[in-house]
């Protein structure tokens, strides 16, 4: 079997491979940034969803106050703990244990999506800049 050999002008396949990689390079970019939207908007309502539960736990569960229950989720999510404010209900200190192992595992989760998002983005303009540079030489 013999293979043909196909006559392509030079100049015209290279631009043609340029706009090809640059149009799968666009779209893959924007993949990626919709991929990243998506994780931070996850990170967010998880975040939102353990705040809501905890405190409507706790104002209805220790009678505290709104404030009050947002002020000491707050302080048990971010591993503060200031003391002032206690659960002195079975059901309140109960409520407690989870939330704390819950509340550091989304935060933390939080944290590692932000710096996911910024390495992202750093990555890409290094990798634009590198490209930039060497379609100059």
């Amino acid at each position: 079997m013999a293979v043909k050999a196909y006559e392509i002008s030079p100049k015209k396949s290279v631009r043609h491979q340029a706009v090809d990689y640059e149009f799968h390079y666009q779209q893959e970019v924007l993949r990626e940034k919709e991929r990243m939207k998506k994780k931070i908007r996850q990170a967010a309502v998880m975040l939102a969803a353990v705040y809501l539960i905890a405190i409507v736990a706790f104002h209805f569960a220790e009678g505290w106050t709104w404030e009050d229950s947002v002020y000491f989720t707050t302080s048990t999510i971010t591993t503060v703990g200031y003391g002032d404010l206690v659960p002195h209900t079975y059901f309140g200190r109960l409520f407690t244990i989870p939330l704390m192992l819950i509340g550091i595992g989304v935060g933390f989760y939080v944290i590692y999506t932000i710096q996911d998002y910024g390495k992202y983005h750093i990555d890409g303009v290094s990798r634009h800049v590198e490209r930039l540079r060497n379609s100059k030489n």
